[in-house]
């Protein structure tokens, strides 16, 4: 038993002693739909960061209605929860077994399958379920590739430019409701270790 134990904890510490990524994505998105009106805290601009599964970051704009100003920080099993405006956070801890970061498009989604589209993972999300790339529309006057699914209940589309390819925009049209994600930016930068730290200067409470 006392064998085992140690083996245990010494491939754990090789987990998490692992290299530390050579970079990250950026993601830059806002999104757009009948139920988010023009001007409201949901419709404005989020930026993203992931670095592999463990690291994910999310930067929100100022809701000053309700007084918050979001920062979202996990670094696998770790998260914060910030509120810069109040200058207080919530620190919780994933009890595993598995240690991923999720930042999914469409949580609210009844579908499991729908729900495991993550920012930063998109191309890989339509590419593993089959979906093939066509002719899309010119939308923000740029050309587009289209990729298509339909899931469950709900239809997803993929639309990218550019090379490398890159998301321009993903949509989901469920029953009669139809929503859009906008990206204004997306791409590869050197990764930042500071960006996934404990929080500073903040008042951190361990979640009970």
């Amino acid at each position: 038993m006392k064998a085992m134990v140690l083996a245990l904890l010494t491939v754990g510490g090789m987990i998490f002693a692992q290299e530390a990524p050579k970079t990250m994505t950026k993601i830059a998105v806002q999104p757009q739909g009948p139920d988010i009106p023009a001007g409201s805290f949901a419709a404005k601009p989020k930026i993203m960061y992931r670095a592999g599964n463990r690291y994910c970051r999310v930067e929100e704009e100022e809701d000053t209605e309700n007084h918050i100003h979001g920062l979202l920080i996990t670094n696998e099993p770790d998260a914060w929860m910030v509120n810069l405006m109040t200058k207080t956070a919530r620190h919780v801890v994933d009890p595993g077994p598995t240690f991923n970061c999720h930042m999914p498009l469409f949580g609210d989604d009844p579908d499991r399958e729908v729900r495991a589209l993550e920012f930063g993972l998109e191309m890989e999300f339509f590419s593993s379920k089959g979906a093939m790339p066509r002719e899309g529309s010119v939308l923000q006057g740029k050309q587009t590739t289209q990729y298509q699914l339909e899931i469950g209940g709900s239809k997803l589309g993929l639309f990218t430019y550019g090379s490398p390819e890159r998301p321009l925009a993903v949509g989901r049209v469920r029953g009669e409701k139809g929503e859009i994600y906008w990206y204004s930016g997306f791409g590869e930068v050197p990764y930042d270790a500071k960006l996934f730290a404990k929080p500073e200067g903040v008042k951190i409470e361990d979640a009970k």
